[in-house]
């Protein structure tokens, strides 16, 4: 990851090409930005109430009841739809398209180029204005489309990011969220043997109704050589997606896949 160079893609004109929203594995870029702006500091708390509706929409917490307030590691961990919508709504109007284009998710990943076909597909992130729409945004359900090379990209730039000592008092949460995902939280069947993985799972449905699974993440936590993002027709990212990225990491631990 260190180089940023591609060691194995499966159906590049997929990786490049094909537009589908992120679900829950935009959170993590969500809450960065949100902790680097100090529109939201890290010990801040927020008691999930778990019913959550949105522009008539349900878009309830699946995790366990919580005895009590969340953070924003815990948040990530278990992927609570309610404490980042919450957060969300403090951004103004039209701030997160923009943070989201600044983590790289409006441009084409450079990754797998004319193996794509024909060529690589920028992703879209429309300016959400109307408070609904942003928190919709924000769960990764509308508003964004992006290819899993774009997301792998922004990943890797969040992975970067978080790697950084001048980063780690503000940002430190996010990277915890995520390893914490994996060792108790919705990404557990990611976990690797021997190693700290961090990640974030997803789960949404494409325009014709189809459901997509995500995992995107790193190996080891803290700090990451190499990233997977894996993508694939499934309804769960924590049950479809986590354990083929797992699969994937365990052979890059082995030397199988090298760098």
């Amino acid at each position: 990851m260190g180089t940023g160079r591609l060691l194995a893609v499966a159906n590049p004109s997929v990786a490049g090409r094909l537009l589908l929203p992120p679900g829950s594995t935009l959170k993590p870029l969500v809450m960065a930005a949100l902790l680097a702006s100090g529109k939201w500091r890290a010990p801040e708390t927020f008691f999930c109430p778990g019913r959550l509706r949105i522009a008539g929409r349900s878009l309830d917490c699946v995790h366990p009841p919580m005895p009590a307030p969340m953070r924003v590691d815990w948040a990530l961990a278990y992927s609570c739809n309610c404490f980042v919508a919450h957060a969300a709504e403090r951004f103004g109007p039209g701030e997160l398209a923009a943070e989201l284009a600044r983590a790289g998710l409006t441009s084409a990943s450079g990754l797998v180029g004319e193996s794509a076909g024909a060529g690589e597909a920028s992703g879209r992130v429309d300016r959400a204005t109307g408070a609904d729409d942003q928190r919709l945004q924000a769960l990764g359900e509308s508003g964004v489309l992006v290819t899993p090379a774009g997301l792998a990209m922004a990943y890797r730039q969040l992975a970067r990011r978080l790697a950084r000592p001048e980063s780690g008092a503000v940002l430190g949460a996010v990277r915890d969220g995520m390893q914490e995902a994996v060792e108790f939280g919705t990404a557990q069947l990611a976990a690797v043997p021997g190693v700290t993985v961090a990640g974030k799972t997803g789960s949404a449905l494409a325009e014709n109704g189809d459901p997509v699974a995500w995992f995107a993440g790193w190996l080891p936590a803290n700090p990451p050589k190499v990233l997977v993002c894996v993508m694939l027709h499934g309804r769960s990212g924590g049950a479809d997606a986590a354990p083929v990225a797992a699969r994937i990491l365990d052979a890059y631990r082995k030397g199988k896949i090298q760098l």
